[in-house]
């Protein structure tokens, strides 16, 4: 039946934020919480560590939100800032150190 492939074991922690357009939101980490894997139903911005804001104009400091990441680093009871141009409902789902 072919190679085994490595594979993440279910979390026992995920959210699903429902986003209005140009409306930012954030979220907080769990506890135990190191990494956070991102899936949504449409396109949004996402700042690790603070708020984040719906680019308007070139952001050329460093200081700008990403865009539709997949999968972060994240600091127990740490802020995520969210924000979309549209209805938008982002899949955050949280691991911790391997057992």
């Amino acid at each position: 039946m072919g190679n085994p492939s490595m594979v993440i074991a279910p979390s026992d922690t995920a959210f699903a934020i429902v986003l209005a357009p140009g409306v930012p939101k954030q979220i907080t980490a769990p506890g135990a919480a190191e990494t956070v894997l991102f899936n949504a139903t449409g396109p949004f911005w996402c700042k690790i560590g603070g708020p984040a804001v719906l680019p308007a104009n070139d952001v050329l400091d460093g200081s700008a939100p990403e865009l539709n990441p997949v999968a972060r680093q994240v600091r127990p009871n740490g802020v995520i800032g969210l924000v979309a141009p549209a209805a938008v409902t982002v899949s955050l789902v949280f691991y911790g150190a391997a057992a």
